[in-house]
């Protein structure tokens, strides 16, 4: 690099790192550590397996998921609630990520996660995108889950679980409660 070029450069770089300094409480503020951290990891990849599933439209990954004695309700569903696996499994086969091919997106700042010893409140918002592998792509659904989880046998599991339509897209609005 050219002596001129590093000289302009620098104040820049100035800027960069003390608007990154300020920003270090916040990075700080949003790590987490001691016993709940390792649970909210485990709860991350649950979560990650979730979409997973989705988007590879695996069936069994995405019902390895839930407790055998697991619940989704649909609002406005009128079969809803959907209770025991078979239930879950038949319903999800006629829910867009099983009869379009999807991508399954996750707006990580919106995921809430409250461990409360074996059980756990959790939220996220889903945005699949169709045919995302095409220039026509578009944003096929808005979507939530949240309800209770449950540590099974070592697993954070899905248990009794809520979702339903997170339209219009918001930064700040959850769907549910």
């Amino acid at each position: 690099m050219e002596r001129r070029t590093l000289c302009t450069r620098i104040p820049a770089m100035a800027v960069g790192i003390v608007g990154l300094a300020g920003a270090l409480p916040l990075l700080v503020e949003a790590q987490v550590s001691g016993p709940d951290s390792a649970q909210l990891g485990e709860i991350y990849q649950l979560q990650a397996a979730f979409h997973l599933a989705k988007s590879l439209q695996d069936i069994d990954l995405l019902m390895s998921l839930w407790t055998p004695d697991a619940s989704l309700t649909i609002p406005g569903n009128p079969n809803s609630p959907f209770v025991g696996l078979d239930s879950i499994r038949a319903f999800l086969l006629t829910t867009g990520s099983f009869t379009h091919h999807r991508f399954s997106l996750v707006p990580s700042f919106k995921i809430q996660i409250d461990v409360h010893g074996e059980e756990a409140f959790f939220y996220e918002e889903c945005h699949d995108v169709q045919d995302f592998d095409l220039p026509s792509r578009f944003i096929a659904a808005d979507t939530y889950l949240a309800g209770t989880l449950k540590k099974v046998g070592g697993r954070w599991l899905f248990w009794n679980m809520f979702g339903g339509s997170a339209n219009p897209l918001s930064i700040n609005h959850y769907y549910f409660p």
